[in-house]
């Protein structure tokens, strides 16, 4: 089963390509070009170096969200776009859940987070073990300070992953002290070959999804629309 992986969840713009247990090729970019200008060129050149067509692919999975709401929507059209065009079918894939699966060899309390803006961050309690992270409760919005004192209710040591650890992370070991772990620079950024690993993980148990049905994972409402319904509750 050959798969493309896309994830414009964050600033970081990563696309993968292969099937179970095997990575083919990534392309990750964390520069400062906006995704409408990074992903279709690093499509194109993930293929072309693969020695891969199109035509050859057998599916697409995209990571959903939470994360840039502009992102995420520029991911899943895309996909929604090539599958259309493919005739290919689709899975989705929770940011968190692709961030959690770099850390499944880590036997203890695992938390990747996302600066959600607003004094806020994305983020859901796994614990890691042989058969991958399983999440311990629902994907939240939360402040800093709700952060800790959800993970002061676990024993365990935590290991933090994530774009948020840069903005929160002395904070975050005053509060923990030695319970404090982290994933290295080098493999906490958003990565689509994490979407490919899960994704690949979600087909085989629950099978893809008509392109139709692909949505978006927000948690929280987008600004505008947010500030609409303000505004007409007023």
């Amino acid at each position: 089963m050959l798969l493309l992986a896309i994830d414009t969840t964050t600033n970081v713009c990563s696309v993968a390509l292969g099937e179970k247990d095997k990575l083919w090729a990534e392309i990750t970019l964390n520069t400062k070009k906006t995704h409408s200008q990074r992903l279709m060129p690093a499509v194109k050149n993930l293929l072309r170096d693969a020695g891969v067509d199109k035509k050859q692919l057998e599916g697409l999975a995209v990571a959903i969200g939470p994360g840039s709401f502009t992102g995420i929507r520029i991911g899943m059209a895309t996909v929604q776009g090539l599958a259309l065009g493919l005739n290919i079918p689709v899975v989705g894939v929770m940011t968190l859940d692709a961030l959690a699966e770099g850390c499944s060899f880590f036997p203890g309390l695992i938390c990747p987070f996302l600066d959600a803006r607003r004094e806020q961050v994305y983020t859901c309690f796994y614990r890691g073990g042989a058969e991958g992270p399983v999440a311990l409760e629902p994907p939240a919005a939360l402040t800093l300070d709700e952060l800790i004192a959800r993970v002061k209710g676990f024993e365990e040591n935590v290991i933090f992953t994530g774009d948020a650890l840069e903005t929160f992370r002395k904070k975050l070991l005053k509060a923990l002290g030695n319970r404090y772990m982290e994933m290295p620079f080098s493999s906490r950024l958003n990565r689509a070959a994490l979407v490919l690993q899960k994704g690949l993980k979600s087909w085989e148990k629950d099978g893809p999804v008509p392109v139709y049905a692909l949505k978006p994972y927000y948690i929280r409402l987008p600004e505008a629309e947010r500030r609409l319904l303000e505004k007409g509750g007023r």
